[in-house]
């Protein structure tokens, strides 16, 4: 319990910053909210890949079944599964909370060109990081994306899960409140569908999924030292990209000029360069090898070794 205690403290500060960022007062009109869900609706897709993540991790789901140990946390993390990857539409059917969102961007004729092409590139048998380089998507939209993806591929369970709960289910209640007071005060019934996207999610989230959520993490740390650092790093990694991502949609807002590819000025394999330079920098913080870096991004370790020591030279 005092390590739970203390986590929540130290991680407190950018919980603030989340609830009170100035983007939930820049939301005024329906195009506000359009730029808003274009890049917000690849958060929600990659909720999925942190949740799916600690799923494989907690329980079995292999074609050969045998049972995990964590009896708590296979239960627990499969009734968020359940709800998550298929709750009741409201329309007398089930639905994921994605595909829920996706219909909520429809009736608000927010523009779904950029997330329904990267799904249908991840169908046609692209890996997420290839299909991630080549969406046409803000620059901040696609570092965030590319941390959860990290996450998911080289964290331990209590990691995941600290991610998982503190950067979102434990946040998102109060943040979708201050969104939903925004909209509604727009006063435009084509945004009825993503009000009640939001309210479902509060309900599940500050009734059920956040406190289970804080549970699996108590459960999988237990009283080790070790494990409440690396979740609460988790946390705090989870916490400042949402806050970068926040900061991407404002601008945005501001200018009424989303970039709908890449920063202004950039050409396509600028941006590509950008984005395979970030990525390195997000392994070297993660504490990855060079071999786990060329691994992940499909590159050889000398092709990232020169992309390191080419920026090196320009720094220099």
């Amino acid at each position: 319990m005092k390590h739970s205690i203390a986590t929540s403290e130290n991680i407190a500060p950018l919980q603030e910053r989340l609830r009170t960022h100035p983007l939930y007062d820049a939301i005024k009109t329906i195009e506000d909210v359009q730029i808003f869900m274009e890049n917000h609706v690849f958060a929600v897709w990659d909720f999925m890949t942190i949740l799916k993540s600690l799923q494989q991790k907690l329980t079995c789901v292999e074609m050969v079944w045998l049972p995990s140990r964590d009896t708590l946390s296979r239960r627990l993390i499969n009734e968020i599964v359940l709800c998550e990857e298929s709750d009741i539409d409201g329309e007398g059917g089930y639905a994921s909370h994605f595909e829920i969102y996706l219909r909520a961007m429809q009736r608000c004729h927010a523009d779904t060109t950029q997330i329904d092409e990267f799904v249908s590139s991840l169908e046609n048998g692209a890996s997420a990081l290839v299909a991630l380089e080549n969406a046409r998507i803000p620059d901040c939209t696609r570092q965030f994306v590319y941390r959860t993806l990290s996450t998911a591929t080289h964290s331990q369970s209590c990691e995941l899960a600290a991610a998982f709960a503190y950067g979102r289910e434990h946040l998102l209640p109060d943040v979708f409140e201050r969104v939903i007071r925004e909209v509604g005060e727009i006063g435009n019934e084509r945004l009825g569908y993503f009000v009640t996207y939001l309210r479902r999610h509060i309900e599940v989230d500050a009734d059920s999924h956040g406190p289970m959520a804080e549970q699996m993490i108590c459960n999988l740390c237990g009283t080790s030292d070790l494990n409440w650092r690396l979740a609460e790093q988790a946390a705090v990694r989870a916490l400042e990209a949402r806050i970068r991502l926040w900061d991407g949609i404002l601008m945005q807002i501001e200018c009424h000029d989303p970039e709908v590819t890449h920063a202004k000025g950039e050409s396509p394999s600028d941006a590509k360069e950008f984005f395979i330079e970030a990525a390195i920098q997000l392994g070297w913080s993660d504490g990855l090898s060079t071999d786990e870096i060329s691994q992940q991004l499909h590159m050889s370790a000398k092709q990232v070794e020169a992309i390191v020591a080419s920026g090196d030279d320009i720094a220099g």
